[in-house]
């Protein structure tokens, strides 16, 4: 049988590594490969690791993707009972442009005009919250030392000034540092319509999961359909009609006071001004374009109001912390 050079090779190269001391095989070429090769394999384990970690991490936990149960819906459902009607529809945007927040799970009730939705901040986000209130105490002390410098000395040129005010700043902030007192739930949250309307009162419970926090709210007073009990989707003739031609007749009939775009909008709680900045970038979270699809309920149904609910309803206020 003829030899295969190949094998050969081979074989003559495991002889010269065998032949080598325990030290030069540690630092041969061979262990070499063999490091590197585990050490890409431990860098896609552990990219994939993170990849997982953040998946479980970023979702909402289970308790705040679930129906809110208020006292209209318990008496709108013993009223109703299967005809009671939970529509869902995907966020038209899920996170705000500037990343602050997100929205997901969103739920409609017509028959007590709640709109449900979970949103999900990071904490990032108070710590931004803390550093821009930092910073506008810091302002509102800089302008007041300047103010009263520049009145005790008039003549005193501006670098001179500029160089005093800084100077008595810093020694303001060491003898009284600022210190920012943010409630557990800094943010509130108002929804805005294509209408110019905003809805101010919700319920709510919340929790936190590694760097986020979640909160499930149920705005009321949302009449997405202007008084119409059903989707306008049930406007139009179902696909199963006798006649094909009465498919989509009458396409206007959903037209009206329908609300087509929905924002919310999310604000400090003492710094809430319905027509001026708000923290983050406003979300858009309905539009009428997108499908409502009816919501399969029957695993989150009860007989008591959801525990630990909070009611909140937002007012502006001017007053800064």
């Amino acid at each position: 049988m003829a030899e295969n050079y190949n094998d050969y090779g081979d074989y003559s190269e495991e002889l010269v590594y065998q032949s080598k001391s325990t030290l030069r095989k540690f630092f041969s070429w061979r262990t070499l490969k063999r490091v590197l090769k585990v050490l890409f394999l431990l860098l896609i384990l552990f990219v994939y690791a993170i990849l997982f970690f953040r998946l479980c991490s970023g979702s909402p936990p289970k308790s705040l993707t679930r129906l809110i149960w208020t006292e209209s819906m318990l008496t709108a459902y013993a009223q109703a009972g299967e005809d009671f009607i939970v529509y869902s529809q995907e966020p038209a945007e899920h996170i705000a442009q500037d990343g602050y927040f997100g929205v997901y799970d969103i739920r409609y009730i017509p028959a007590t005009e709640e709109l449900q939705l979970t949103i999900r901040y990071n904490n990032s986000s108070t710590e931004k919250l803390e550093e821009e209130l930092t910073e506008k105490e810091t302002e509102a002390r800089r302008a007041a030392i300047e103010t009263r410098l520049r009145e005790e000395n008039p003549d005193m040129s501006g670098s001179e000034l500029s160089s005093l005010v800084e100077a008595e700043l810093t020694s303001e902030l060491e003898e009284n540092p600022i210190v920012i007192q943010l409630s557990e739930q800094p943010f509130l949250f108002i929804l805005r319509d294509n209408y110019g309307r905003v809805y101010t009162s919700y319920s709510y419970i919340s929790d936190e999961k590694t760097v986020y926090q979640y909160l499930r709210l149920s705005f009321e007073g949302v009449d997405l359909f202007g008084g119409e009990t059903w989707s306008p989707s049930h406007e139009y003739p179902g696909p199963d009609v006798e006649n094909p031609s009465d498919i989509y007749k009458g396409a206007n009939a959903a037209q009206g006071d329908a609300i087509t775009h929905l924002y919310l909008d999310m604000y400090y709680e003492n710094d809430v001004n319905f027509n001026s900045e708000t923290f983050a970038y406003p979300l858009l979270v309905y539009r009428s374009t997108s499908e409502l699809e009816r919501y399969d309920y029957s695993g989150e149904l009860t007989s008591t109001v959801t525990e630990g609910l909070i009611h909140i309803d937002v007012k502006e206020t001017a007053t800064q912390n």
